[in-house]
């Protein structure tokens, strides 16, 4: 009779089988990374064009409801308008005196983080996105009522979407510019 360490038998993988399973993970994970890249850039300016969409409604919406006039603005510190780029942080407050200022008493109603890795850029709002109590837009030349801002992350224009501000003030997501042609980066 067999002892009984004899009979029994170490379970295991050989080095081989080991190897092959290494490096079929290697070649699975190799066209995972840039399918993932390619999804965080995604969430990426997704977030970013939600997030500034949405303070355009909360913008709108306050002034059509208070019939006073609302400004957004660039601001990095998220206490008032600065001089600097949209991606940078954004505010909406309520501007009664539409200086584009957070004076005295006017309430700040968002403030905006930074947009990490998305530039945001406009030839029409530059410094300000000014809603009317009617509810349209003001662009930086006070007869303007519509515009559009561009949003890429680093792959460039191929991936650029654009918010293109309608005359009713109502914001509009698309991949091409207002007159149809590509967005630039």
């Amino acid at each position: 009779m067999q002892s009984d360490n004899a009979m029994k038998r170490e379970h295991g993988f050989t080095l081989l089988e080991l190897m092959t399973t290494l490096a079929i993970g290697g070649i699975l994970l190799s066209m995972a990374v840039p399918a993932l890249q390619s999804f965080t850039n995604n969430a990426k300016r997704s977030s970013a064009v939600n997030d500034f969409v949405s303070s355009m409604h909360l913008a709108r919406n306050t002034a059509i409801t208070t019939n006073a006039r609302v400004t957004i603005c660039p601001s990095a510190g998220g206490v008032n308008c600065e001089a600097v780029d949209w991606e940078d942080g954004f505010i909406v407050f309520a501007d009664p005196d539409s200086d584009q200022n957070v004076d005295a008493g006017e309430v700040i109603l968002s403030a905006s983080a930074a947009l990490e890795g998305i530039s945001a850029t406009s030839a029409e709002f530059p410094n300000f996105l000014m809603y009317r109590p009617n509810g349209r837009a003001m662009t930086a030349a006070a007869a303007g009522n519509s515009g559009q801002l561009t949003f890429c992350d680093i792959r460039g224009a191929d991936h650029a979407r654009v918010v293109i501000i309608e005359l009713s003030g109502r914001p509009k997501l698309s991949e091409y510019q207002a007159d149809g042609s590509a967005p630039a980066c």
